[in-house]
């Protein structure tokens, strides 16, 4: 069958058709695959079970995976996925499980995976298990597009800024100190990076915002207060409607995004907290940030 990429909105997001995530792509299909990934930012594959080995395999065609620093939810079989769940192996609810990368007031939730390492990851695969019977969207906004409506007295107080990404730890966003709460001591030290407010991605070269609301905390060399006002700025900008969309799971369903700067996502923390949710994940290593410099 012929691949196809058929566009999720008006923004970003394309549904890859044609894709069997059990079989091994092609060389011809996998740099179509990559060059769709470049284009639109998120791809969705569609109703596909996989196992969490099943999962590994297919991610690993688009590069080395990552180790989370989330060693709680370490798949006992695949030490290159997490779950992704809001519920302890008692059956109960989980909270800290359920703020890993959702939250109820969507606009300080955009983050982009792993900015709080000096090195964040390229991709994030997400698959679903379980899902609830309402809510629990996954959400994204394209900042790629977001820096270029910017107003210019905007962007000349960010261009160049340095930014701090801490997870563990975290005072700034309660439910990040909440989602980080799982880790220990050792790896919430560990678990903290400067990037550029405004980053430039390492192969479409196009900048995008890249500090985020979820775990971005102040920005550097400036005093306190002008960080919370550019931040609290940029933040009200990522989250404007124009640049969103979001995506409803059904059992089966896999996304990869974007981390390295132009689509930032966020979970809805919006469903029925007595159903249970489960996914698995995978990240592709990646590399360095690199600021934006205007010609």
């Amino acid at each position: 069958m012929t691949l196809e990429f058929r566009p999720m909105s008006d923004v970003g997001g394309a549904e890859a058709v044609g894709v069997d995530v059990k079989t091994p792509l092609s060389g011809e299909d996998l740099a179509a695959v990559e060059q769709a990934f470049l284009d639109y930012g998120v791809l969705l594959f569609r109703e596909q079970p996989m196992t969490p080995q099943e999962l590994v395999a297919f991610a690993r065609q688009f590069g080395e995976l990552q180790p989370h620093v989330q060693r709680a939810y370490q798949h006992p079989e695949a030490p290159e996925v997490v779950n992704m769940t809001n519920r302890k192996p008692d059956g109960s609810f989980d909270e800290a499980g359920a703020r890993r990368g959702a939250i109820e007031n969507l606009r300080d939730g955009w983050h982009s995976d792993l900015s709080y390492d000096p090195k964040p990851a390229k991709a994030t695969l997400l698959h679903s298990l379980e899902v609830t019977s309402s809510g629990g969207n996954t959400c994204f906004s394209n900042v790629t597009k977001a820096f270029q409506a910017m107003p210019d007295d905007l962007r000349r107080r960010v261009i160049g800024k340095r930014v701090e990404f801490p997870y563990g730890g975290h005072t700034r966003n309660k439910s990040a100190a909440k989602a980080a709460s799982a880790l220990d001591s050792k790896a919430q030290a560990l678990a903290s990076a400067t990037h550029p407010a405004i980053n430039i991605h390492p192969e479409t070269r196009r900048p995008a915002i890249y500090a985020n609301p979820l775990l971005a905390s102040r920005i550097l060399d400036i005093p306190e207060e002008e960080s919370e006002e550019l931040l609290e700025i940029l933040f009200d900008w990522i989250d404007r409607a124009e640049f969103h969309w979001e995506h409803k799971w059904t059992v089966g369903d896999t996304i990869m995004w974007d981390n390295r700067g132009g689509v930032m996502h966020s979970g809805r923390l919006d469903y029925p907290l007595d159903e249970a949710r489960r996914f698995i994940r995978t990240t592709v290593r990646g590399g360095p940030t690199e600021f934006f410099v205007p010609v």
